[in-house]
């Protein structure tokens, strides 16, 4: 039974079952606003970077609104970086 869990385990490490979608750690997507944040791109890293900051419910609507969850999410009341997605813009009309 164990030699069946070891094997069963190998063959998804090697189809990639285990792997996390690369992210291209070269550039980043910087937007204040709405309108900002239609130019960036889904799957690219993205930081949200309000002109003004303290609010705690600002970054937490931003995440909301452009991060994609399947990936790590990093915030303050100051901004958010996180990986951007595209999926759930259609809200903002």
């Amino acid at each position: 039974m164990k030699k069946m869990a070891l094997i069963a385990f190998a063959v998804l490490t090697l189809t990639g079952c285990n792997q996390k979608a690369q992210i291209d750690q070269s550039k980043m997507c910087i937007y204040r606003n709405s309108q900002e944040a239609k130019k960036c791109k889904a799957g690219e890293l993205s930081w949200f970077k309000p002109n003004r900051w303290g609010s705690e419910q600002l970054p937490l609507g931003a995440a909301g609104t452009y991060c994609n969850f399947n990936h790590e999410i990093i915030y303050n009341n100051s901004g958010v970086i996180c990986v951007f997605t595209d999926k759930r813009l259609h809200l903002l009309n």
